[in-house]
């Protein structure tokens, strides 16, 4: 009776198929309130105080100093698929190139103006925020890129006019190493607790010894072929090491960088 009298833990999780080996079987836990949306809404409901922890953009342990829950986000080494950079014949020319970016993105927007900084050396972007179908709709002579995330970047690897750059290939041409996307940040108030992580690892151990339902789940919500799924989920990282940490390091680094430019 009085563990049906605690509080369950209410755990925030990106409603993208990137995470269902792990979100799938957090929905059916009776001792966790698995919320499910996309990583900007959840950075705002964590920061709200209306979540516990969650699952979502790691720019949010740089820009709300939020800390985070170590031995889980979602990072990937060269490639992402899900991340990308849709260039115009004008953005690397571009006095200050325009970008029109989905508004479900944080850290991958972040990530963008790192690497036009300190990797392509060009002028850091000017971007404008809209609905994902919105962006999709935007041609070279409106923009000079698009940025997509989730689901809607796997779904169109290339745009008429534009080319696609997996900008976790991007960060791994600049620093050798892997791109966090997403930590596990928790609350102002939260208590240290064992539950997400047993909960986590308990997800990941059910995915990897069946992965049957997440390609299924995936392939019915996406329409993309097993293959391209089963690809893109040996590139997600879900388990985080010394290595993943010292490369958010580095981007918490790179990050400040564009704040002390313009202070300048």
């Amino acid at each position: 009776m009085s563990n049906q009298l605690q509080p369950r833990i209410s755990l925030g999780c990106v409603s993208y198929i990137n995470s269902f080996p792990l979100s799938l079987q957090l929905i059916k836990r009776n001792d966790i309130r698995c919320v499910l949306a996309p990583p900007a809404d959840l950075l705002n409901l964590l920061i709200e105080g209306k979540l516990d922890v969650a699952l979502t953009s790691s720019l949010g342990a740089i820009s709300h100093n939020l800390g985070y829950v170590p031995g889980f986000g979602i990072a990937a080494n060269q490639r992402i698929l899900s991340v990308n950079l849709y260039a115009a014949p004008t953005f690397f020319n571009s006095p200050q190139p325009r970008i029109a970016a989905t508004l479900e993105s944080r850290s991958s927007i972040g990530l963008l103006k790192v690497l036009c900084r300190h990797l392509w050396r060009i002028p850091t972007p000017h971007i404008l925020r809209f609905i994902t179908t919105k962006v999709l709709r935007q041609t070279p002579e409106n923009y000079d890129g698009l940025l997509l995330i989730g689901d809607a970047a796997l779904q169109h690897p290339v745009l008429p006019g534009f080319v696609t750059y997996d900008l976790a290939s991007g960060w791994y041409d600049l620093t050798k190493l892997p791109f966090v996307f997403a930590l596990l940040l928790h609350s102002t108030s939260w208590k240290e607790h064992p539950l997400p992580n047993l909960a986590m690892e308990e997800a990941l151990q059910q995915f990897e010894s069946s992965p049957e339902e997440v390609l299924k789940e995936a392939h019915q919500h996406t329409g993309l072929p097993p293959s391209l799924l089963q690809e893109y989920y040996a590139l997600c990282q879900y388990r985080l090491g010394e290595e993943h940490y010292e490369s958010f390091e580095k981007f918490r680094e790179y990050y400040g960088t564009l704040y002390q430019q313009a202070r300048l």
